[in-house]
């Protein structure tokens, strides 16, 4: 009779080697999103650092300064994930940095709400695009609204975000990364989060542009670099969903 324990331990011990494996081959496919992200990232580490030698003008202040915090970490550690080909885990992190940015700028645009989400309030989605939607520097309330229902969706389990791994329908095991994702919801993802990663830093530049140019004024050169190498990513990346989607609905139909 076959061990079955002494069968599926060697498969557990590969899974970070399929993760390695598949990190490696996307990575080359995402190259010019990770280069770009970097960017960004180095961008709003550079005004931390700036940050930490200049104490918070008020308790909003204070609050936005934890809320940009909160998106960075959101956001770094999804892209990993992305990488990974782990969409489906990486969507929660998502959510929770597009949340707590729409929220950043909900509380610099009405100073009620930093102050009800600092006394421990809880602030909902609904309420942050209502404050966006009707502020001239916010965003659009149905463009917000269809964002957050991407978010959500994919952070649940719904049938049309979880992937169809086909055990025992010819695939004899599909934990981990052993699956290739799709790359048309690949591209679309990092679509969707390089937008954030572009909000973030136009953001975050703008709320402390006084700093900015007082402590480091060469940084505005970085963020213009930053801002054009997104919209041309953004371009390619569309350019690849486009691509790919088709040859994926191709490839459905002929199956």
């Amino acid at each position: 009779m076959r061990d079955r324990n002494e069968e599926a331990k060697p498969m557990y011990a590969t899974l970070d080697e399929y993760a390695a494996l598949r990190t490696q081959e996307l990575s080359e496919m995402l190259r010019p999103y990770i280069n770009v992200t970097d960017q960004y990232g180095a961008l709003i580490c550079r005004i931390t650092l700036m940050l930490g030698k200049t104490p918070p003008r008020s308790k909003r202040d204070a609050a936005l300064r934890d809320l940009m915090a909160d998106v960075f970490d959101f956001l770094y550690e999804a892209r990993p994930l992305i990488v990974k080909g782990k969409l489906e885990i990486a969507y929660p992190l998502a959510r929770r940095a597009y949340e707590s940015l729409s929220l950043m700028v909900a509380c610099f645009l009405d100073p009620q709400i930093a102050d009800m989400w600092s006394a421990g309030k809880q602030i909902g989605n609904a309420e942050v695009r209502r404050v966006l939607g009707k502020h001239p520097m916010g965003e659009s309330e149905e463009k917000m609204r269809d964002l957050y229902k991407f978010f959500s969706m994919a952070a649940h389990p719904n049938r049309s975000h979880v992937a169809h791994r086909f055990l025992g329908e010819g695939n004899e095991f599909v934990l981990g990364a052993v699956g290739r994702p799709s790359l048309a919801l690949l591209a679309d993802y990092a679509l969707k989060t390089l937008n954030l990663w572009n909000w973030f830093g136009v953001f975050v530049s703008f709320v402390y542009l006084d700093v900015l140019e007082k402590n480091d004024p060469e940084i505005m050169k970085n963020y213009e670099s930053a801002k054009k190498m997104a919209q041309d990513v953004a371009s390619w990346l569309s350019e690849q969903f486009n691509r790919v989607l088709l040859q994926e609905q191709a490839e459905y139909r002929n199956a």
